[in-house]
C-alpha cells in the first residue's frame, strides 16, 4: 500500500511538473516573433481613404492590433513570472509568481480582445464591397492599400489571439494546481 502510494505520489508530481510546462518557451518564442511582426505592420498604418467603410475596418484592425500587442506584453511578464525566469533564460528565486486573480484579469481582456476582433471581422465586407465601387484610381489605390494592410494583419492577429487564450487557460490551471499542493 505504502509503495502505491509513494508511486501515485511520483507520478501525480510529475505530471504537475509536465503541466507548469503545458506552456513553451517555443510557444513564447512564437508569440514573441507575432508581437514583432504586429508592431512592424502597425508602424504603418496606412492613412484615411475617405471610404468611411474602409476606414472603420483598418481602425478596428489596428485597434485590435494594438491591444493584442498589450496583452502579448502582459502574457509574457506573467509567463516569466510563473517560471521564474527572466526573458532571458535566468532563473529568478526573487520574483512573486502571479496570482489566481492576476491571471483571470488578464483572461478578462484576452476576451475582450477577442469581442474586438470579431467586430474587425464584421466590418470586413462592407470594406470590400466599398472598395469595389471605387471609379478614382488615386482614391482605388489608397483602399488597396489600406486592405493590404488588413491582409497581413488579421491572419497573425488570429493566430495571436488564439495563442494568448490557450496560454492564459494553462497558466490560471498552473497557478490553481499550485495553490493547492
Amino acid at each position: 500500500m505504502r509503495k502505491l502510494v509513494m508511486m501515485l505520489t511520483v507520478v501525480f508530481m510529475v505530471s504537475c511538473v509536465n503541466f507548469v510546462n503545458a506552456q513553451t518557451k517555443e510557444e513564447m518564442e512564437a508569440s514573441q516573433a507575432r508581437y514583432e511582426k504586429l508592431v512592424k505592420l502597425c508602424e504603418k498604418k496606412p492613412k484615411s481613404t475617405s471610404v468611411s467603410e474602409v476606414d472603420v475596418y483598418v481602425k478596428k484592425v489596428y485597434d485590435a492590433a494594438i491591444l493584442s500587442m498589450a496583452t502579448t506584453e502582459q502574457l509574457q511578464n506573467l509567463y516569466y513570472r510563473q517560471i521564474g525566469e527572466t526573458k532571458d533564460g535566468v532563473t529568478d528565486v526573487t520574483v512573486k509568481r502571479p496570482t489566481v486573480e492576476e491571471l483571470t484579469a488578464l483572461s478578462a481582456t484576452i476576451a475582450a480582445q477577442s469581442v474586438t476582433v470579431k467586430g474587425a471581422s464584421d466590418s470586413a465586407e462592407a470594406a470590400l464591397s466599398a472598395s469595389k465601387n471605387q471609379k478614382n484610381p488615386m482614391k482605388a489605390a489608397k483602399v488597396a492599400t489600406a486592405l493590404g494592410f488588413t491582409k497581413d494583419v488579421y491572419p497573425i492577429l488570429v493566430e495571436e489571439s488564439a495563442a494568448q487564450t490557450k496560454a492564459i487557460a494553462e497558466m490560471i490551471e498552473t497557478a490553481k494546481t499550485a495553490n493547492n499542493l
